[in-house]
């Protein structure tokens, strides 16, 4: 039969089980491990995690949301596993020889009806956040970006400079950002569905047919950053790797203008001051390379 300290042996069990998840919640977000001074990340050593090493905002928010996660469902793991082992110790034949007759326990039956409809709400008000921060992109973006997927490898525009760069997998051609900017992603595919996954950025959307999906970053931290295709899209799916190198505003411009780019005026002379360079003789290349 149960008994009083039966009663309080389960609360303590269920508060230990809680106290178990919210140990595990604390792990899983300690597995954060910034970057040493200097140790940013390198083509030869790319932080592809977003738990370990967010370099975006929604990276963050979505490694402290797997953490709350864990905290909230955890005691559902913990707390019934240790209840089993107490049960089937405490209610055996041998030390209950007499069983309960009882078949009812309407407040316990309110409590795992409750409880487990606030831990769902627990669980989706934070994720609803998340996921809308996530989809809202910038209104007036830094800078544009159009994703295209193709068989099999990716390819980048900058329309703003009519900057076109292909990544085939190798890393030859990267995608090179300018840290600490809004940035929009335009994406969309030719044949198949692609998914650009870059894991550091906590950034995967649908590039597919027939339309243009929008995704964004702002990354915080300097470094080459890869990801890779996220749908099977075709043979040489395991070679549609994605190469990202954030780097300074004013090395992100130096690579403008090794890739040709044609500058809009009123952004001349601002790159001709961050350059060191005269702002005519920015003006005259710009020109040239639009009459050519």
């Amino acid at each position: 039969m149960f008994k009083d300290k039966d009663i309080r042996n389960l609360v303590a069990i269920w508060v230990v089980g809680t106290l178990l998840a919210f140990a595990s919640a604390a792990l899983v977000y300690s597995f954060y491990s910034p970057a040493a001074p200097g140790g940013s990340p390198t083509e030869t050593s790319p932080i592809t995690n977003w738990i370990f090493q967010p370099s975006t905002t929604v990276a963050e928010m979505v490694r402290v949301n797997t953490a709350w996660t864990v905290a909230v469902i955890f005691p559902f793991l913990f707390a019934p596993i240790i209840t089993l082992l107490y049960i089937i110790g405490r209610f055996n034949e041998k030390n209950n020889p007499v069983p309960a007759t009882f078949h009812e326990h309407l407040p316990l039956e309110v409590f795992w009806t409750i409880v487990p409809a606030v831990v769902l709400v627990a669980m989706a008000v934070p994720a609803y956040g998340v996921l809308r921060y996530m989809e809202k992109p910038p209104t007036k973006p830094d800078l544009v970006v159009d994703v295209v997927g193709a068989q099999f490898y990716w390819q980048y525009t900058l329309p703003k400079y009519d900057v076109t760069v292909t990544d085939e997998g190798d890393g030859k051609d990267p995608l090179v950002l300018p840290v600490d900017k809004a940035i929009l992603l335009n994406g969309q595919s030719f044949q198949v569905n692609h998914a650009w996954w870059v894991p550091a950025f906590g950034v995967k959307f649908d590039v597919i047919p027939g339309r243009i999906n929008t995704s964004w970053i702002r990354t915080k931290r300097e470094g080459s950053y890869k990801g890779q295709c996220a749908e099977l899209c075709g043979t040489l799916h395991a070679y549609m790797l994605i190469h990202v190198n954030v780097v300074p505003e004013k090395e992100f411009y130096q690579w403008l203008k090794k890739k040709g780019a044609k500058f809009p005026p009123e952004e001349q002379e601002y790159v001709a001051a961050l350059l060191g360079e005269d702002v005519t003789a920015t003006a005259l290349a710009t020109s040239t390379t639009t009459n050519h």
